[in-house]
Parts: C-alpha cells; structure tokens; sequence
C-alpha cells in the first residue's frame, strides 16, 4: 500500500529539465512533503485496532446457577441483564426467580461492565471485567459466553 501511495504521488511530481535547476518554493515543499507523508498516512488509514470491542450482548453460563438464563443487551453504553436463579440451579426441573439488572460500560469498546446488583441483594456497583471468553468477577465467577 505504501509504494501504492509513494508510485501514486511521485506521478505528480515533474522531474526538472536537463540542465535546469531543480525548482524550489512552495510546489516543491508540498510535493516532497507529499512524498515522505503519504506512506505514513496509508499506514494509518490501513491501521488494525489495537483490540477489538469485546461482544457483550449474548447468552452465558454461570457454574454457580447452572441451567439458569444470563441474558445481557447492549444499547450504545447501557446494559441490561436479564436472568434467573433456583435452587441452586435452573436444569433439573427447580422453581426459578426472574431478575433483571442495570449496568453500564465506561465506553462503547469498554473491557469492563459496571453492574449493579443491589435489586438481588448485592454490590450496587460491581465490576465484571472481559476474559476474551466471558465474563469475571471479583470473587472469581465466571460467566462463559455461550456461541
């Protein structure tokens, strides 16, 4: 891409004349700069991101409710989580207690949720952080993405 854009702004660039000076003033500067410039500007406009946004909006299992729904959407930068629990678990058939929180991420790429879980007797504001699988919390829960 870079020789692209190099090939690309010498086209435009004269060559001086037999014999003749090479020509200076304003032209000149501004097609040397475009000379140097233009590989590191294709160079940025190619740029892959440093690390992709982590995909909150999904289903996930909790070992600790196990068969119990974990439901998360995200809408720009605010989280809901929509979930039930039983006794421990959801798979064998116990009674089951909807829930839903309120969260938020700091930015739209954010590796971290700000939750609250005080509607379920919890920290109001308690930080998940991005795995690259799932979700981790402070006492070590994980919360795996289901694909």
């Amino acid at each position: 891409v870079a020789a692209a854009a190099l090939g690309a702004a010498g086209a435009f660039v004269q060559p001086p004349a037999a014999g003749a000076a090479a020509p200076s003033g304003r032209r000149s500067a501004l097609a040397t700069f475009g000379l140097v410039a233009a590989p590191a500007a294709a160079e940025l406009l190619f740029e892959s991101p440093a690390h992709a946004a982590p995909a909150w909006t999904g289903s996930y299992s909790d070992p600790n409710h196990p068969g119990c729904k974990r439901e998360i959407s995200v809408s720009g930068t605010s989280v809901k989580i929509a979930g039930t629990d039983g006794s421990p678990g959801c798979d064998r058939g116990e009674a089951q207690t909807p829930w839903s929180l309120s969260a938020a991420l700091r930015s739209a790429d954010s590796d971290e949720v700000l939750i609250d879980f005080s509607p379920k007797g919890g920290p109001k504001d308690l930080v998940g952080k991005w795995d690259g699988s799932g979700i981790r919390f402070p006492d070590g829960n994980k919360w795996s993405k289901k694909q």
